[in-house]
């Protein structure tokens, strides 16, 4: 096949920032996860004909089919199956991981097709129909192996053709199933801009819905898939728009920027109601954000054209030239899950390419996966620091070894948590740091391919735990929703013992936990449930943000934010701490856009509705320190006044409610449903409490009921 070598950059769409529409969405959902169902049985089958379950391998096997089996179980127990003592070795981790790589790996493709960016190694654009041609001329399996081999040339730490599980084939049934899913969809869905950041969610949505119902507690294994929490365009783009939008025209005043920050909201005297971001760098190149939850990078996706945008417009910069330094020095992501982490380097890469309108190889990304722990023998992750001349030096490389492999097993639980710089070392232990390039290079150096998956993981570990190092201007998220009854052991402990003004919801852990990790003068802006305002429980956590750090902003979207979330499951906000000292006139603003009833109605609601100024330390006069918009320091409080030292109740349980076996047919009585005293399928009906119809007591009765409880 003749490819024709037409290299004019593809032009940018009419309306980039379109997203899904409710049908789009619907039709994208009910695909993936009917891709689920297919790919887990499509990877089943696929390693079954492999015989990587059984004991031995088929007599008809080939060669390489034997190699390729032993790195697939090998592969296997690095993930965590077990091999029993048979030799029969589980699959279950290594079905999923194939099932989620192979049914990506069309959807990827499919993504970089529908975008024109689907680039052969001539350097030319290629659509599936060609490379259905391709595949035979060139020797792959198919058009969707021939595919993915271009794509790992585009990014090879996404697509990586060493990978065993790249060079498993789905037979033929399998595989054309899953095509037609993808047949099945129309090209807008995916070059809407949000189609990738819905792609994991609907992946998760079952398993999600599953896990929630079972009532476990939540370990590593499950964190991601009940985390899952899709975060709105418009809360992205009004955290953006009031952090580094609000830090940018306060820095150029009267000077019409390059991006449009459509969000941001100002005072009357047409400064920032977000306050100058005075302790930030006075220039793009100098900021550095990181997503610490960042799912599949759709705040990193939504930051970068702005960042880059300015870069261009302070330096001069080409969109080449800005793509390169906003993807190496500005944005940084972590992300508990690996396959999510996949997704979001892969909505990056394509979101730089369209920014400049065609392909072109991008620097390493500053995102790595906070989720990955050593697997496999503690002795095997010792042997990746290789040779060292100096036997005091390699002694103490391999007990640092050690320590980080102990120290990185709660990595799953933990993710962006997870703190490096607090390993110890000695005069016999190395540090994290000394041992960062030694994981870095242990892939270099490795060519036992079962070695080299081990490799893979100590390199992301070593990206990881560089990333977590460091401080940062900015650090914006929707951090994960998980209130302490649903911690697992290790969670629950971990952040009992490190947070426990936060303990209450990972999501509040989470704020407490960014708030240290920022520069002085950084600032951290997060979606978060809203409870910790006001709940009891989050007192001295409230107090002590509020005497410590200068508030920005808050913004109350109540029930109805999240489109895929109905009735009041959730209530968020949106809030903006900056780690400064607060001055005893520091105020932040607040809206308040709860009534608006849907996603959309929200949406229109932040550009419009009411500021309202609130002083910071009048908040700690609140009682409880509640966090309050309307202040009336002019009307007593009722706490001054009365105590209420019951809750919901009739105020006089013995003088109106009975058992119901005291009492026969009485019709001033009525059914009275009572907490229960313990689980169990029926609890809770053994009372009547005398109502009497809902009228006024009366009193000529007092003798007789008081009679009735005497006796």
């Amino acid at each position: 096949m003749t490819l024709s070598c037409n290299l004019e950059p593809a032009k940018e769409k009419k309306n980039p920032m379109a997203v899904l529409t409710t049908q789009q969405r619907n039709r994208l959902e009910s695909a993936v996860k009917q891709a689920r169902k297919l790919a887990e049985t499509g990877a089943r089958n696929a390693l079954h004909s492999l015989a990587v379950d059984h004991t031995e391998p088929f007599a008809h096997m080939s060669a390489d089919q034997r190699a390729l089996r032993n790195h697939l179980r090998n592969k296997a127990r690095l993930l965590g199956d077990e091999l029993s003592a048979s030799g029969g070795q589980g699959i279950d981790h290594l079905a999923y991981e194939l099932a989620y790589e192979y049914w990506h790996k069309m959807l990827f493709a499919k993504f970089l097709e529908a975008n024109g960016l689907l680039i052969h190694s001539d350097g030319v654009a290629v659509t599936m129909e060609e490379c259905e041609e391709l595949a035979r001329e060139e020797g792959f399996a198919d058009k969707w192996d021939a595919a993915a081999s271009y794509a790992s040339k585009m990014l090879p730490a996404i697509f990586r053709i060493d990978d065993p599980l790249m060079q498993v084939d789905f037979a033929t049934e399998d595989r054309i199933k899953l095509e037609g899913l993808l047949d099945g969809l129309d090209n807008g869905i995916f070059t809407a801009y949000d189609s990738l950041g819905w792609v994991y969610q609907f992946w998760q949505s079952e398993a999600k819905e599953a896990i929630n119902k079972s009532g476990d507690k939540i370990d590593g294994e499950k964190l991601p898939a009940v985390t899952q929490l899709f975060t709105e365009p418009y809360m992205v783009h009004f955290l953006i728009d009031n952090t580094i939008g609000a830090w940018w025209v306060s820095r150029h005043p009267g000077v019409t920027p390059p991006v449009k920050f459509e969000y941001l909201r100002l005072l009357e005297d047409g400064t920032p109601a977000a306050g100058k971001f005075e302790v930030w760098p006075d220039t793009t190149a100098l900021i550095t954000a990181l997503d610490p939850c960042m799912g599949s990078g759709h705040f990193v996706a939504s930051i970068f054209p702005v960042f880059a945008l300015l870069r261009m417009f302070e330096e001069g910069l080409s969109r080449e030239e800005a793509t390169n330094k906003v993807i190496a020095e500005n944005l940084h992501g972590l992300e508990l899950d690996a396959r999510c982490t996949q997704i979001a380097a892969f909505n990056l890469a394509l979101t730089a390419w369209k920014f400049c309108g065609h392909y072109k190889e991008l620097p390493e990304m500053n995102l790595a996966c906070s989720g990955i722990a050593p697997k496999g023998k503690k002795e095997d992750w010792v042997k990746l620091v290789g040779k060292v001349a100096d036997p005091v030096l390699k002694a103490r490389r391999e007990n640092g070894m050690k320590v980080l492999y102990d120290h990185f097993q709660i990595a799953p639980e933990l993710g962006s948590l997870l703190d490096p710089s607090t390993i110890k070392s000695d005069v016999f232990t190395a540090s994290f740091k000394e041992l960062q390039p030694v994981l870095m290079k242990a892939l270099e150096c490795e060519t036992d391919k079962d070695q080299v998956e081990r490799g893979v993981m100590a390199a992301g570990i070593a990206k990881a735990g560089q990333i977590l190092a460091k401080k940062y201007t900015l650090q914006i998220t929707n951090v994960p929703y998980l209130s302490r009854g649903k911690h697992d052991e290790v969670l629950g402990d971990y952040c009992l013992n490190n947070y426990p003004d936060a303990k209450g919801d990972l999501a509040t852990v989470f704020l407490d936990r960014l708030l240290k990790a920022t520069n002085h003068g950084g600032t951290v802006c997060n979606v978060i449930p809203q409870n910790w305002l006001f709940l009891t429980t989050y007192k001295k956590f409230r107090e002590k943000l509020l005497k410590n750090d200068s508030w920005n902003y808050i913004v109350r979207l109540g029930p109805g934010a999240f489109s895929q979330i109905s009735g009041e499951v959730v209530k968020a906000i949106l809030i903006c701490i900056t780690r400064h000292k607060p001055s005893e006139h520091n105020y932040f603003f607040g809206l308040d856009v709860s009534e608006a009833p849907d996603a959309a109605a929200k949406d229109a609601a932040l550009r419009v509705a009411e500021l309202k100024q609130v002083n910071q330390s009048g908040q700690l006069k609140n009682p409880d320190a509640t966090i309050q918009f309307e202040v009336n320091n002019e009307t007593e409080i009722l706490k001054s006044s009365a105590r209420c030292n019951q809750g919901i109740g009739t105020g006089d349980v013995n003088y109106f409610v009975f058992r119901f076996w005291e009492l026969n047919g009485n019709s001033d009585f009525d059914y009275y449903q009572m907490s229960p005293f313990s689980t169990s399928l029926f609890s809770g009906f053994h009372s009547l409490i005398r109502w009497e119809g809902g009228k006024e007591l009366d009193s000529s009765k007092k003798g007789l009921w008081t009679t009735c409880m005497e006796q």
